[in-house]
């Protein structure tokens, strides 16, 4: 017997109603799909974690999902399961959406000038009916953030029908979902609400039949915690906004919470923090990528990194999924070494060696040294069709 299975797991009141819930909705074959609320903290993760060492042992086959890379990364460690995002569980590669020597050939006959339209990765839906899946589970973390509208200028890729949420309901429709998420987090990028945790939506829509239950008990920090407090002051005024012009954050009068009287403070606290206790310690949010930029040149001076270009122990953040080391979008890295440059298709590659942050492991990789010093998160449409 494994450790996974020896450890007990106690439940609050308002998770074990949650999963009393769960286990007849598995049972009864009656609904098809399953949506669990609540805002970070309330124990999503750790009721998931009890809901599938219970599948395991009734045999209830099940499929854990997450919306992006990084979060199937954290709900894998969490829960000891082997987890994959939804895209690379419901979409297979298929091809350029374009003949590339074609397209080559018609740069080469015009001399140069390029009017032949994007070149994008293209992956097709594939289905799990021939499959031998029995009244399947799909758990899918992180539910808020998946998108049932068509991105209107996609730069690297298309996948399906450009309708994940709708894509991964036909990807099985035998199957059962239990979408998770917390319904105050942003919503995907082209829509103004969460369709996959929205009941009324997914009936009408999709015309599935959904149960739903919410947790609203904080328990992952310690009662009183300052931070915890004004989170859930701020979202109640979110739900329920006052009538004024100029609504005020309350995050004033709490022991957990410094308020700093300008930029330079609040970014001189960041620098020594790190001074002080290392990277992990501290973490400064940035409402753009050129805030973003601009605060870089400023930190990485006071760190000690006087070089333009990247030096050894400066810390990186990945912006995209890369199967081969696991490193996915979100994950932090700390550079060892760099090595030599290349250029190709207008873009300079670097040679670097990082270490991950969380678990150590060193990789040697290619980076894109470009997007680096830049105010862009990724490749234009023309440096992607380019490479």
């Amino acid at each position: 017997m494994t450790d996974k299975k020896e450890r007990k797991i106690v439940l609050t009141p308002s998770q074990q109603q949650a999963f009393d819930k769960l286990k007849r909705f598995v049972n009864s074959g009656i609904t098809n799909t399953f949506i669990l609320t609540g805002y970070a903290g309330t124990g999503k993760t750790t009721l998931m974690k009890t809901l599938i060492e219970w599948m395991d042992t009734e045999e209830k086959p099940f499929q854990i999902l997450a919306s992006t890379g990084r979060a199937a990364k954290i709900l894998s460690n969490k829960t000891e399961c082997p987890a994959l995002t939804v895209h690379s569980c419901i979409y297979t590669f298929d091809d350029f959406n374009q003949d590339i020597e074609k397209v080559v050939k018609k740069i080469d006959e015009a001399k140069g000038i390029d009017k032949t339209g994007q070149l994008l990765l293209q992956f097709k839906p594939v289905s799990a009916n021939n499959l031998d899946y029995n009244r399947k589970f799909y758990i899918v973390d992180e539910s808020s953030m998946i998108s049932d509208s068509i991105e209107p200028n996609p730069t690297q890729a298309i996948f399906g029908t450009g309708k994940l949420l709708s894509d991964l309901i036909k990807f099985d429709e035998k199957g059962y979902f239990i979408f998770l998420g917390d319904a105050c987090q942003l919503p995907p990028i082209s829509q103004n609400f969460s369709p996959a945790l929205d009941k009324e939506y997914l009936e009408e829509v999709h015309h599935l039949c959904v149960e739903q239950a919410t947790l609203n008990e904080i328990v992952r920090q310690k009662d009183g915690n300052d931070i915890i407090l004004a989170a859930a002051r701020m979202r109640s005024l979110y739900q329920n906004p006052p009538k004024v012009k100029w609504g005020k954050f309350p995050l004033r009068g709490y022991k957990d919470i410094e308020i700093h009287p300008n930029q330079l403070s609040i970014v001189n606290a960041y620098i020594n923090n790190v001074k002080q206790n290392g990277f992990n310690a501290a973490t400064l949010l940035c409402g753009s990528n050129l805030a973003c930029n601009i605060l870089t040149n400023i930190v990485r001076p006071s760190l000690g990194f006087n070089s333009p270009t990247l030096s050894e122990n400066e810390l990186l953040l990945i912006t995209q999924n890369n199967g081969p080391t696991g490193l996915m979008n979100g994950d932090l890295v700390k550079v060892i070494s760099t090595g030599h440059r290349k250029r190709r298709a207008g873009l300079t590659f670097l040679y670097v060696e990082v270490e991950e942050m969380v678990n150590k492991q060193t990789f040697s990789l290619l980076l894109i040294e470009d997007i680096l010093y830049g105010n862009k998160i990724n490749l234009t449409q023309e440096n992607q069709k380019a490479l």
